[in-house]
């Protein structure tokens, strides 16, 4: 299962999210679940990265169960970068939209505003 959590700072923003495990819909290479929330994780780090002037930390390891790990040292102490605020907050629907098909193979963790950064 693939566990998402997202941090967000005392006003609520997306300040970062981690990523860990595999969501064993089928083999390898054939997964639609872990296609779509590599889609949606990678292409959200690869725009922020290319359409903001956003600084942020980000590690990533497909072995032994798979993580993304991404934060946003700026938002976290409560700077706002609308654009970066709008790519995550996508890339969160997203997530919610597969979870809401495939809810045995992902769980997000963001009740009650997530866990603060």
């Amino acid at each position: 299962m693939i566990k998402a959590e997202i941090f967000r700072n005392y006003n609520y923003v997306i300040c970062g999210f981690k990523l860990s495990g595999h969501a064993g819909f089928a083999e390898e290479g054939s997964d639609i679940v872990c296609a779509a929330v590599s889609m949606l994780v990678i292409n959200t780090v690869n725009c922020i990265e290319e359409f903001t002037e956003e600084n942020f930390n980000y590690s990533a390891d497909n072995n032994d169960g798979g993580y993304i790990d991404f934060n946003m040292p700026a938002i976290k102490n409560g700077a706002v970068n609308h654009d970066a605020e709008l790519l995550l907050e996508s890339m969160l629907y997203g997530l919610k939209n597969v979870e809401k098909e495939y809810s045995q193979y992902i769980k997000i963790f963001d009740e009650g505003g997530g866990v603060l950064c």
